[in-house]
């Protein structure tokens, strides 16, 4: 009688990886984690300053066109600075829009028409033109008033500026002669304020 032949076996295929190969994917994806984790820091940097100089210039158009409409003044008032009820004492921590129908650029009963709260993060807003360090106020036909001459840095600067002024994310909302406003990209300039 012959002895039965039975075919070799062969190994089963494993599922999943090695231990090596777990390794070297790791220090893969950490390599390459260490190479995109500062431009995605920048990125996220820039997109916050875009989105709160985004919101402060709908709120000046808003401001602007509202002056228009009502035919008088319409003031944007940093938190805690004329009548704005917002809790604070800086831009970055909100702002009131409200007609001014006395004139006294103090918010009375009434005359609300938004509320801001602030933007939060690193962030700081401010102006180098002493006009506009509390108040920014559009008359009847949308016009910026101001009490100083029109300058080169005539607006407010939105900086995040937690790396230093060498790599910071600046725009500056710029206020043109007849009140219309517009958004300039300053990246890595030394804010002026």
């Amino acid at each position: 009688m012959m002895p039965s032949m039975r075919p070799a076996r062969l190994p089963r295929p494993r599922n999943g990886f090695t231990l090596v190969e777990l390794l070297i994917v790791l220090v893969i994806a950490g390599i390459l984690l260490a190479a995109g984790l500062p431009s995605f820091q920048n990125f996220i940097r820039d997109q916050r300053v875009r989105a709160i100089t985004s919101d402060m210039l709908g709120d000046f158009a808003l401001a602007r066109s509202e002056a228009v409409r009502f035919s008088g003044r319409v003031v944007i008032a940093r938190a805690g600075f004329g009548g704005c009820t917002v809790t604070g004492t800086t831009w970055r921590e909100g702002w009131c829009i409200f007609v001014d129908n006395n004139g006294n650029t103090t918010m009375d009963a009434g005359e609300l028409i938004k509320v801001q709260q602030g933007v939060g993060g690193q962030v700081r807003i401010c102006s180098a033109v002493a006009d506009f360090a509390n108040t920014i106020i559009f008359g009847p036909r949308g016009q910026v008033i101001r009490a100083s001459a029109i300058g080169a840095n005539d607006g407010i600067t939105i900086t995040d500026d937690s790396t230093g002024a060498a790599d910071s994310r600046t725009r500056v909302l710029m206020f043109g002669l007849v009140g219309r406003v517009t958004a300039v990209n300053q990246d890595n300039a030394t804010p002026p304020c």
